[in-house]
């Protein structure tokens, strides 16, 4: 071989050596950057849902504050309409045993009352007497009293209105019966007689509702008794304390006084009357 081929053959063979190795780098480069800007894209996707969820966070978050300003700083009135029409021609009603109940008695002292009253007169020095908390501790000891003495205001009243409405004679119990009586106890309490500075008397608030088989509420009344009652004895929180029977009777009489007045309201809704005419 020619001295002035051989050089030239060398580098042919180098290139031919060269070049295989130089594209796979290219290509291996180019996967990479291919790798890196579907990244880039799947990182920058991300990113934007990210920031759509944090913009859709705070206009959330901006309109319940808004809506939370705009509350009223009291609950409305729940408007029950019942068709009388239809409950004067319901011939016969139960009552359900389930009474509704907040299950806690109502417990606020003379003093407590009154601070509210008269704590603008003090310029607002009532105002950092515990009451609620003293008025708490009594609540709590008082319906310890009345679930191991096993005084149930609830089971009271479902009794006590069962009787006053079969005796109305208005509502006869029959089956299957064409509507149910619910009643809900608003609230059942030991309030301050008006006349003494200690003695308590329970106090009952009722409220009845009729539904026909389809739920459709009929007629709607109240029952109450206040703590000026004739008929109910009361006591000290001490007196109660030490013979819990003499509390049994006293809510006893409160929720008879109760149910009477709402069974009263019940047994007034007028009957349907029918007209039989001839035939023609």
């Amino acid at each position: 071989m020619s001295p002035f081929l051989r050089p030239i053959l060398f580098a042919f063979a180098a290139i031919l050596t060269v070049t295989p190795a130089f594209a796979q780098s290219t290509r291996s480069t180019g996967a990479v950057a291919a790798d890196e800007a579907r990244n880039a894209v799947e990182t920058t996707g991300r990113q934007a849902v990210a920031a759509r969820n944090e913009v859709t966070s705070q206009i959330t978050g901006a309109q319940e504050q808004v809506k939370s300003k705009l509350k009223l700083p009291f609950q409305l009135p729940k408007f029950e309409v019942p068709d009388v029409f239809r409950a004067a021609k319901i011939r016969s009603a139960s009552v359900d045993d389930k009474v509704t109940s907040p299950r806690t008695l109502t417990y606020k002292s003379r003093v407590s009352r009154l601070s509210r009253w008269i704590g603008p007169l003090t310029f607002g020095v009532l105002n950092y007497v515990p009451f609620e908390t003293m008025n708490a501790g009594v609540t709590g000891e008082m319906n310890n009293l009345m679930a191991e003495q096993e005084i149930s205001v609830e089971a009271m009243v479902a009794d006590a209105f069962a009787t006053q409405l079969k005796e109305g004679k208005r509502w006869p119990k029959s089956t299957p019966a064409e509507g149910t009586f619910q009643i809900e106890v608003n609230r059942y309490a030991l309030d301050p007689v008006p006349t003494s500075l200690s003695r308590l008397r329970p106090t009952v608030s009722l409220t009845g509702r009729l539904f026909d088989n389809d739920g459709k509420l009929l007629w709607i009344g109240k029952g109450f008794t206040s703590s000026v009652e004739p008929g109910i004895k009361g006591a000290t929180l001490e007196q109660y304390e030490a013979n819990p029977d003499v509390l049994r009777q006293d809510f006893e009489a409160a929720v008879q006084t109760a149910s009477k007045r709402l069974a009263a309201q019940a047994n007034a809704v007028p009957k349907a009357t029918v007209k039989v005419t001839a035939a023609d």
